[in-house]
């Protein structure tokens, strides 16, 4: 039986929703940061993966070659949440939420590399100017958040590049490729992105119950884009080139993307 790393999220849930009932899966849940670790050490076989930990240990993996977790513009649910504007925070003190890996990349670059400031990343929420928060945290701040500043970074990442931000990959491990039920489970994930956003109704019900509204979760759902196009290839390589100049990872990114996607 396959294991499949399920992060409890809005901008996938319109995936895992179906794929919850599908009796030939075990399920492992857990925060993004965690499903990476997991992945890397064997112990799930497909999850969505964050984009750097595929840059980071891309022999490891391969990946669905048309689904992805996505924007085009703001996101909405990767934000900074700040006492100050972007270009404000040299020096300032940044909490990371320990969820993603991803997201504390792309804030880095959009600081450093876009703002060219260097703020001080630290653990302590409290002491902090500014936080990044990711998911249904960052989500509902997004909508109820007195913060002076919300710092989106997918919007961020789009007004300075023009490009997507995949923030995460459906992920294989090697292993799983031979698996009997893998080419079914690849097509169900892609017939279950294809309903969305059409089954609000059908969505919905959970997050409501936690505050939100209809319109804002249609608000959210439109925002989140599961496609992988030429362009969102483009974005990944310009993301693992810009982490790569950061330190982040170990090279550019330029010879892996494409032979990665499983065809």
């Amino acid at each position: 039986m396959l294991k499949i790393g399920f992060m409890d999220y809005a901008n996938v849930y319109p995936i895992f929703h179906y794929l919850l009932q599908d009796n030939n899966l075990e399920f492992i849940k857990g925060f993004p940061a965690d499903l990476n670790k997991l992945m890397r050490n064997g112990e799930i076989d497909l999850s969505p993966v964050s984009s750097i930990e595929f840059a980071r240990r891309h022999n490891l993996y391969m990946v669905h070659n048309r689904i992805c977790i996505s924007s085009i513009g703001e996101v909405k649910s990767v934000n900074i949440y700040s006492k100050f504007k972007a270009e404000d925070l040299d020096g300032r003190k940044i909490y990371f939420t320990k969820e993603s890996n991803t997201s504390t990349v792309l804030c880095r670059i959009v600081l450093e590399k876009f703002y060219n400031v260097k703020p001080v990343y630290v653990d302590d929420e409290n002491t902090a100017d500014a936080k990044l928060l990711i998911g249904d945290k960052a989500l509902f701040s997004y909508y109820n958040s007195d913060s002076k500043y919300i710092i989106d970074l997918g919007a961020e990442w789009y007004k300075f590049t023009n490009l997507p931000f995949v923030f995460a990959l459906w992920t294989i491990n090697k292993q799983a490729l031979n698996d009997a039920y893998f080419n079914t489970l690849k097509d169900n994930i892609t017939y279950y992105a294809s309903l969305f956003p059409k089954d609000i109704a059908v969505l919905s019900p959970k997050y409501l119950e936690m505050g939100y509204t209809i319109e804002q979760l249609a608000d959210y759902w439109d925002t989140i884009k599961y496609d992988i196009t030429d362009e969102h290839k483009k974005g990944l390589s310009l993301f693992y080139k810009l982490a790569y100049e950061i330190g982040e990872t170990e090279d550019n990114g330029a010879d892996y993307i494409d032979a990665a996607f499983i065809k």
